[in-house]
């Protein structure tokens, strides 16, 4: 009778385990879970390779999380009664888009109309001149980075090509030095926020050659969350079960693919096994451990291509107001312009070390007429995020009065919310940029950290995906995508 017990019970655990759709095998004194698939990574891109294999009727996967939700960089969260992006953004163009043609049947978005002619603004005391930025050398300064031709030929970093074009257009022009310094200093900001890094002399001309939107960003009516909706499919009815199978806060640890499968060791001791692994961590991730992550170790190649690549930090952080104390009519933002001069005085009489001299201005958050949102990069960012709330008010309200305290009642600040990209051990940073290094390598450094890794040469087994993976489309969310896509059409393609 107690065999025959055993057996049933046997038995029956057989079809537990079998209808459950991945099976649980007994690794040396471990038992841990099979799957054809493991994705590394519930962001954007990892999101993208599970939807793509799930609509291929491709089931046996699952999807490794570090954190306690998807989305990694697209990250839409509630402050106060309104919702805020800590992440991306906008959705950079119209033309070979992913996300554009996705979310276009939804009329979730909308093309942002941004004049940043007239929306500067100075202090009382400054001596530069505004009329002259206004009229015509915003838009000369404008032109250099749009002029990708001339930049390729300079074969230089960013900054150096901006700092020879704009020298020679002062020179001619007879502009005066006070006003030359406020517009290098604010382009010089604002290019770093695009590229995602406080260091334009790191940033290589090749990002020129590669990425063009247009001019054009479209904003979300809905929030940027509203794209993992779509991929889900949440809005046709029929939802995949991405959620069902992502785990969430399993740190992957150790990918090693020395056998005929491959094991993944989490930080909490846990493993998991697959025939096929696509790794889509971030860039910042990678160049933190890619060296001790893999076994074997990743080909040299690869790692240099990793090193090679920028991944800086960009922050930004929210103030609401008791009060909306900017007319109605202003525009969609102001802008800070600094001479030398003024920057150093204010720093003077700063409480606040003066760091809020690396704000580049306020946006007006859409529909949100309280909140002004701001962004600052590199060690700024950094900066940023180990400030108390109260420290971070002060400092915007000292700026804020230093530039228009004579024109408005400012009212008071009653909440704040910041980004913190730099010291999330998931992401390390905000999003890949072409340096002086990789633009000068024998290789593409974007095409190699793509390549996937083989037992033989025509296995995929490790295989990557997110936005440093993208040839063209590199920075962007629906880089992302395309990567996570690509990844999989390869699985299923073999």
């Amino acid at each position: 009778m107690i065999r025959l017990l055993s057996l049933y019970f046997l038995f029956m655990m057989f079809l537990i385990f079998t209808t459950h759709g991945n099976s649980v095998c007994s690794h040396g004194n471990s038992t841990s879970e099979k799957y054809k698939v493991i994705i590394v990574g519930a962001g954007i891109s990892g999101i993208g390779a599970a939807t793509h294999l799930l609509k291929n009727n491709f089931s046996d996967i699952a999807i490794l999380e570090a954190s306690n939700r998807l989305g990694g960089r697209v990250h839409t969260a509630p402050f106060g009664d309104f919702l805020i992006e800590y992440g991306a953004q906008w959705v950079h163009g119209l033309d070979d888009n992913a996300v554009y043609t996705l979310v276009l049947p939804y009329n979730f978005l909308y093309i942002q109309v941004v004049e940043l002619k007239n929306s500067f603004v100075k202090h009382s005391d400054s001596k530069l001149n505004l009329s002259v930025i206004n009229d015509w050398l915003f838009d000369e300064a404008v032109e250099f980075f749009y002029n990708t031709t001339d930049m390729t030929s300079c074969n230089c970093s960013v900054e150096d090509y901006f700092d020879k074009k704009f020298k020679e257009v002062i020179e001619l022009k007879n502009i005066d030095k006070y006003t030359a310094q406020a517009v290098n200093d604010f382009f010089k900001k604002t290019q770093g926020s695009v590229y995602g890094t406080g260091n334009l002399s790191t940033v290589g001309w090749g990002n020129e050659l590669h990425q063009y939107y247009e001019n054009k960003d479209l904003a979300w009516k809905t929030g940027y969350h509203s794209l993992i909706d779509i991929l889900l499919g949440k809005y046709e009815g029929k939802e995949l079960p991405v959620i069902q199978k992502t785990k969430f806060n399993k740190v992957v640890q150790t990918i090693n693919w020395t056998g005929n499968e491959v094991q993944l060791t989490c930080e909490d001791g846990t493993h998991y096994f697959a025939d096929h692994v696509i790794v889509t961590v971030s860039l910042g991730v990678l160049k933190f451990s890619a060296k001790t992550m893999f076994n074997p170790p990743l080909p040299n190649n690869k790692l240099i291509a990793i090193e090679s690549l920028g991944f800086d930090i960009v922050n930004k952080f929210y103030i609401q107001f008791e009060t909306r104390w900017w007319p109605m009519n202003f525009a969609h933002m102001f802008n800070f312009l600094w001479t030398n001069e003024d920057k150093q005085r204010f720093k003077n009489e700063s409480k606040y070390d003066g760091w809020a001299t690396e704000i580049i201005g306020f946006h007006f958050v859409e529909n949100q007429p309280r909140i002004l949102e701001a962004w600052v990069m590199g060690d700024t960012a950094r900066l940023l995020e180990t400030l108390s709330d109260d420290d971070l008010i002060g400092a915007v309200m000292e700026v804020l009065n230093w530039f228009v305290g004579n024109k408005y009642t400012i009212s008071h600040p009653i909440n704040t919310t910041r980004s913190a990209w730099a010291s999330n051990p998931f992401v390390r940073g905000a999003y890949s940029y072409l340096t002086v290094k990789s633009d000068h390598l024998e290789f593409s450094a974007i095409d190699v950290i793509a390549e996937p890794l083989s037992f033989n040469q025509t296995n995929p087994v490790i295989l990557f995906a997110g936005e440093a993976s993208h040839n063209k489309h590199f920075s962007t969310v629906h880089g992302a995508l395309e990567t996570g896509w690509r990844e999989a059409m390869r699985i299923l393609n073999f």
